[in-house]
């Protein structure tokens, strides 16, 4: 009885063992090409926003640290500063993401020296297709976010039309415009940032 049982849990170890291996290894191939698509994505994404930038600079960690904490619920993935052909600012970029129906919903942000918004694109999101997928489709949904003053608050933000429908989509690229005027004001400013 005992020589049974090991005849049919042996070959079933061996397998386990053989397919964990070969997901290890292909993680292993893998991960540097898929974070290498990632900030190819995400530099894409800047440069779409912030078309007039010539690079990106990284804010230091504590500034970044300063903003997560800023903003609460909502997550600060990464902030840059855009600058010119000499090296001067012209604004910054923010990749800031907040929860939707199906997880996060990551966004770049760009912003003008005024805190003024010049662009906002979908980063990734893994909202329900035809539902929530619609805040990237819908016309002149994301566009109403463009343009919003330097200095706009939540209140500015929650003034802005919602999809029906999609309503849990929505308020994720709200709560990440509600957090883009937060690092704004209590982040950049604070640290000498704005001038």
């Amino acid at each position: 009885m005992k020589s049974n049982a090991l005849r049919l849990i042996i070959p079933v170890v061996l397998t386990c063992m053989a397919a964990a291996a070969g997901l290890s290894a292909t993680y292993t191939i893998t991960a540097p090409l898929i974070a290498a698509q990632d900030k190819a994505a995400e530099e894409a994404a800047l440069k779409s926003v912030l078309p007039e930038a010539d690079a990106f600079e990284a804010v230091d960690a504590a500034m970044l640290a300063s903003a997560q904490e800023a903003v609460g619920d909502s997550k600060v993935s990464a902030i840059y500063r855009a600058l010119d052909g000499n090296g001067e600012l012209i604004g910054w970029g923010l990749k800031v993401g907040s929860r939707g129906y199906g997880g996060y919903v990551d966004m770049v942000w760009g912003l003008d020296r005024d805190g003024k918004v010049t662009d906002l694109t979908i980063l990734t999101m893994n909202e329900t297709p035809g539902l929530g997928t619609r805040i990237k489709t819908e016309p002149g949904f994301l566009e109403q976010y463009r343009g919003l003053p330097g200095g706009f608050t939540e209140k500015d933000v929650k003034k802005l039309d919602m999809i029906s429908g999609a309503t849990k989509s929505s308020r994720a690229v709200r709560n990440s415009g509600i957090a883009v005027s937060v690092v704004y004001e209590a982040v950049l400013k604070a640290a000498g940032e704005v001038r």
